[in-house]
């Protein structure tokens, strides 16, 4: 059931207008339908929204896991624990992350998202992000190699009709052969497509945007490094405003002069924060990952033995934190919108979602002046609360 004449009252509204202090937001029937002072409800159910700013929901377009569940697991009820743990977080819409698989482990993991998608019990899936398998071994990173492959639209359309059209960004590297052909295709379906875990040149990436690459997973992680003489996918994702750029903003995976350089050189609409999380929420502590034994310790996920870093146990709302502390002249309403609108604009869904606005879903998260969580609502529902 969704909510009728639902008020929260007297919050700081992020609005696609700026930061609106002191203001309502009334909701009917799960969307946003007014925005202002003073608002009125029948039978109305109010939050008080004073010393609180309300924002769009936020949306996590990386995420593998969270709770102890992974959406590589093929198992629907590993699916609801991750969507349960994300609203603790203030996030109120994801795109299930699935790593490269074979292709049997694969089909079982669209199969069980897909199945469950409706049936969450916190944030909803938007969508399923294919990170891999179309990417280069010897860009790896913490996935799987030796399954990674060519790209195939064979796969891809199979893939696609099984998750009922559910796939909304799929990331491949570049420069594999055939990639080129891969991404046009991809396109023609309506979905995004990202550069990633990939050794891909200045030229490859050029000709990979041209096909119709609009977005770049983990910016600097994964990826060939940025040289003067050849700046990579680096340069032209830094450079080319026609693409947005993931951060995993956990002190770990990029230092705070990266995101600075990312924040100087893109328009801060193509920055997108995004978790990249395989253990948010867990405890410190081993686990096994994609099948991989790992250490959840010191805010990090590594490899067992290893020691590379293999995803985070970031959440969105930290995210946020860290990037406040950061970059303090960063104005509220921009910080939030890295998580949100940023997110939405970038795999075609800003239409419904992302920004607190008339006729919008009411995906809202409610903070305080720590800009940490106190209520998550999905639809006008409330799907977290700190205070239950």
């Amino acid at each position: 059931m969704v909510a009728r004449g639902r008020l929260i009252r007297g919050a700081d509204v992020v609005t696609p207008d700026g930061l609106r202090r002191g203001v309502d937001v009334r909701i009917d029937d799960g969307a946003i339908t007014q925005v202002g002072p003073a608002l009125s409800a029948v039978s109305p159910d109010s939050i008080a929204g004073s010393g609180l700013v309300a924002a769009p929901g936020f949306i996590d377009l990386h995420v593998h896991g969270a709770g102890g569940g992974c959406c590589e697991s093929g198992d629907a009820a590993q699916i609801e624990t991750i969507s349960a743990t994300l609203a603790r977080f203030g996030v109120t819409g994801f795109l299930a992350t699935i790593a490269t698989l074979p292709p049997e482990a694969l089909r079982a993991a669209v199969h069980a998202i897909a199945n469950t998608a409706g049936h969450e019990p916190g944030a909803r899936i938007l969508g399923i992000h294919l990170e891999g398998p179309y990417l280069n071994p010897q860009r790896a990173g913490a996935q799987a190699a030796h399954w990674m492959r060519p790209p195939s639209i064979e796969e891809f359309d199979a893939l696609y009709d099984l998750s009922g059209g559910l796939i909304r960004l799929v990331t491949v590297a570049p420069e594999l052969e055939g990639c080129l052909p891969f991404i046009q295709a991809v396109r023609e379906c309506g979905v995004t497509v990202a550069a990633g875990h990939t050794d891909a040149t200045a030229v490859d990436m050029e000709l990979a945007v041209e096909a119709g690459v609009t977005h770049v997973t983990h910016l600097f992680n994964a990826m060939r490094p940025l040289h003067h003489r050849e700046p990579g996918v680096l340069g032209v994702a830094l450079t080319d405003d026609r693409l947005s750029t993931e951060l995993v903003c956990d002190g770990h995976h990029l230092a705070e002069h990266a995101v600075e350089t990312v924040m100087r050189c893109k328009p801060a609409a193509k920055v997108v924060l995004v978790s990249d999380g395989v253990a948010t929420g867990c405890a410190d502590g081993e686990y096994t990952l994609f099948g991989t034994r790992c250490v959840v310790a010191s805010g990090t996920v590594r490899l067992k033995g290893a020691g590379h870093l293999a995803g985070s146990c970031l959440s969105l709302d930290q995210a946020v934190r860290n990037v406040h502390h950061w970059q303090p002249a960063l104005p509220l309403d921009s910080l939030l919108n890295l998580c949100s609108w940023n997110a939405a604009r970038s795999i075609g869904l800003a239409e419904e979602r992302g920004s607190l606005a008339p006729g919008k879903e009411a995906d809202i998260v409610l903070l305080d002046s720590q800009l940490c969580v106190v209520h998550t609502l999905r639809a006008g529902e409330t799907v977290f609360s700190r205070h239950s």
